[in-house]
């Protein structure tokens, strides 16, 4: 798949372009200079062909601390393109913009020059002082009105070619599976023993459905601002994308990026940290962790960062419940585990405080990483792919049945002058996992006898690592 890299110094539409290409409002914009620094990727269709075209950071302003950074990674960007939109503003042309422009043209990269905000007569009579620079192709445009774009997609199609493939071997992967129809408990007399009939590697039973685990992984890295987010995007990627710095705040839009491991393909999202209310003082700020949060309702699976050597917050708690109301898998991994010492009495003291704080979460696994020195990432993405694994899995009515008859006999559910009968149970949803159980009286149903069943569930069906959801019918 070619890659088309916009770039620019701060505050000259790119991230506008971004949005207006990609057909939807990824990249956070704002007046503010320096509000993107990533590198933040889509996918677009244009003709008959697919292209991931890359937002990058603005070059030659920003906070000292991260100017270079922000270079850095717009840099490499603009050095790996199969073609560079060069975006400038029609009413501001700086030394800054001739500099990037002689930057790029020594790169020998294919490059057109997008003079952007040209939304009246006169602003296009200026288009033709960009002439000078001698590159051979200018495309005016109003990324924000729309205008223009045309004549930069016919521009872009005549640089790469008609050749392409329109295929892309990575798709986009549906979101979760659809509810079952749902089966009466009579409907597989004669199933056979339990364990032969269960799901061992989290495939239908129910229908020849397609294998919802031949999809690619949509997986969301979630936490505080200086966990090592962007770190661990950065080591899964295995290239700078994604900006680090000690500075809180540092992500602001959601960085996407790709990978593979053991033959399975994951779509990851970086997010920008999570920290409370009271300390996010700008609105930039504001609206990307709004988009973080967003990112657990279209994620698979969640990793959560702490910071081993600071521990838990209230924010971890909320980030938390979030998850598991939206019945995501999730990992917890202890972050800047070479900096620990005492580790074996370390891992134990912080599982323990998180299950303390974390009711929820008790089922989920907690791993010590290190994105530096890549101490667990592969023991990490391991344990996603068994969580994955879970969240897919699905139990026939009949063998179901089978284990709660065992369940009833082994603690029968509580009697007394209105006893309480249970009928039946069916699992009517995979990713999220749902169960519906059938009993006589739903509303006084005792809460104990509830968690029973749960517990039985995820001890012997194979749910012992992700959240799932008993829905009471009468």
């Amino acid at each position: 798949m070619h890659r088309i890299c916009i770039a620019g110094r701060p505050n000259v539409g790119k991230s506008t372009l971004f949005n207006r290409l990609y057909g939807r409002r990824s990249a956070i914009t704002d007046s503010m200079p320096g509000v993107t620094r990533d590198a933040i990727s889509g996918i677009v269709s244009l003709g008959d062909m697919q292209l991931e075209v890359i937002d990058t950071g603005g070059i030659g302003e920003g906070e000292a601390q991260l100017e270079q950074a922000v270079y850095t990674i717009s840099r490499n960007e603009i050095r790996r393109a199969d073609l560079v939109l060069l975006l400038v503003d029609v009413t501001d042309l700086t030394g800054e913009d001739e500099e990037l422009i002689e930057y790029v043209r020594r790169c020998g990269r294919p490059v057109i020059l997008v003079v952007n905000k040209v939304d009246n007569e006169r602003r296009s009579q200026d288009v033709s002082e960009f002439w000078r620079f001698g590159l051979e192709r200018v495309v005016s445009i109003s990324a924000a009105h729309g205008l223009g774009m045309d004549d930069l997609e016919e521009a872009v199609l005549e640089v790469l070619g008609d050749d392409l493939c329109s295929d892309d071997p990575r798709g986009d992967s549906p979101r979760g599976d659809e509810d079952s129809s749902g089966e009466e408990a009579g409907g597989h007399d004669g199933a056979g023993d339990l364990q032969e009939d269960l799901s061992v590697d989290g495939t239908d039973l129910e229908s020849p459905r397609e294998d919802p685990l031949a999809r690619p992984v949509r997986l969301a890295i979630l936490g505080q601002p200086n966990t090592g987010k962007s770190s661990l995007l950065n080591r899964l990627v295995g290239e700078e994308r994604a900006l680090v710095s000690d500075i809180a705040g540092t992500t602001r839009d959601t960085v996407e990026a790709r990978f593979s491991f053991k033959g399975t393909e994951f779509n990851v999202v970086d997010t920008a940290g999570i920290r409370r209310k009271s300390r996010v003082k700008e609105s930039v700020e504001y609206y990307a962790v709004q988009r973080a949060l967003a990112t657990i309702d279209d994620a698979e699976l969640v990793v959560l960062v702490i910071d081993a050597e600071k521990g838990l917050s209230e924010q971890d708690k909320k980030i938390a419940a979030r998850v598991a109301e939206r019945g995501r898998g999730v990992v917890v991994i202890l972050n800047k585990w070479d900096l620990m010492q005492d580790r074996e009495n370390a891992l134990n003291a912080l599982t323990d405080r998180i299950h303390f704080l974390f009711p929820v979460f008790r089922h989920v696994p907690i791993l010590p990483t290190s994105t530096i020195t890549g101490e667990g990432i592969d023991k990490m993405l391991d344990m996603l792919l068994h969580v994955r694994g879970e969240l897919h899995r699905r139990i026939d009515t009949g063998p179901l049945n089978q284990a709660l008859k065992r369940w009833l006999d082994q603690t029968p559910p509580p009697s007394g002058k209105r006893p309480i009968k249970i009928r039946y149970i069916t699992q009517v949803h995979a990713n999220p996992v749902r169960f519906v159980l059938f009993t006589n009286r739903k509303k006084i149903f005792p809460e104990f006898y509830l968690r029973y069943i749960q517990n039985q569930i995820r001890q012997d069906l194979g749910f012992r690592h992700i959240p799932f959801f008993i829905e009471l019918r009468e």
